[in-house]
C-alpha cells in the first residue's frame, strides 16, 4: 500500500506541475511527461531495490535493460517519439564523440540521459556510503556531469537511483559538496517524495 502511495503521490505531483506550469516553460517536457513513468516503473520493484541494498550491489545494467523495457512501451504507445541507446554524441571541446546512455526524442525535443546506480546501505562494509559518490572519479555522479557539459545539446540529464533512500540532511550536504563549476546540475526531485528503499535523483544540467 505505501509503494501505491508514493506512485500516486508522485503522479499527482507531476500532473499539477504539468498543469501549472508547462505552459510557462518552467519545467520540461522530460519533468512533466516523462519522470512519471520512470517513477511509476521503479516503484512497482521494490523487492529488487531492497535485495541489492541488502547484498550492497551496483547492478547498472539492471536499471539500463529497465529503462529499455519502459522506453520501447513508451515509443508504443506514442508518449515518446524514439529513443537511441549508447548513443554518441560530439563534443564542441575536443570533437570527439561522447558515449551517452540514452538519447530520447520527447515532443520534438532531444535529451541525453546518463544512468548512475547509487548503492549506499554499505551492507557489505563497502565504503560506497553518499559521499563517495560525490568524488571525482570513474564511479561517482561527477564524471558524468563533466561529460555531459562538454556536448552543446540544450537538455541533458542524469537518473541516479539511490538505495535505500539518503537521509535529507546528508543528502543536502552531498549537493552542497560539489565543485562550483559544477553546481548548476541540481536535482529537480527530492528526496521527500519517495520510500525510504528508494530514491530516483533526476539532475538536471
Amino acid at each position: 500500500m505505501r509503494v501505491e502511495r508514493h506512485s500516486r503521490h508522485i503522479l499527482l505531483t507531476w500532473f499539477t506541475i504539468a498543469v501549472t506550469c508547462y505552459n510557462t516553460q518552467s519545467v520540461s517536457r522530460m519533468e512533466v511527461l516523462l519522470l512519471p513513468y520512470i517513477s511509476k516503473w521503479f516503484l512497482d520493484k521494490q523487492e529488487y531495490f531492497t535485495t541489492f541494498a541488502q547484498v550492497d550491489s551496483r547492478i547498472e545494467g539492471w536499471f539500463k535493460a529497465e529503462l529499455l523495457v519502459l522506453f520501447n512501451r513508451l515509443v508504443a504507445s506514442q508518449e515518446i517519439e524514439k529513443f537511441e541507446r549508447e548513443a554518441k554524441v560530439p563534443s564542441p571541446k575536443d570533437g570527439r564523440r561522447k558515449q551517452v546512455d540514452f538519447r530520447i526524442w520527447l515532443q520534438g525535443q532531444e535529451h541525453l540521459c546518463e544512468l548512475k546506480a547509487l548503492c549506499i546501505s554499505q551492507a557489505a562494509g563497502t565504503p560506497r556510503n553518499l559521499r563517495f559518490y560525490f568524488r571525482n572519479d570513474h564511479v561517482g555522479l561527477i564524471k558524468d556531469f563533466k561529460k555531459l557539459d562538454e556536448i552543446s545539446d540544450t537538455n541533458k540529464w542524469v537518473i541516479a537511483f539511490v538505495y535505500p533512500a539518503p537521509d535529507p540532511n546528508e543528502w543536502s550536504n552531498a549537493l552542497a559538496s560539489l565543485p562550483s563549476p559544477l553546481r548548476h546540475w541540481r536535482p529537480v526531485t527530492t528526496v521527500g517524495d519517495f520510500p525510504d528503499w528508494m530514491y530516483i535523483a533526476l539532475w538536471k544540467g
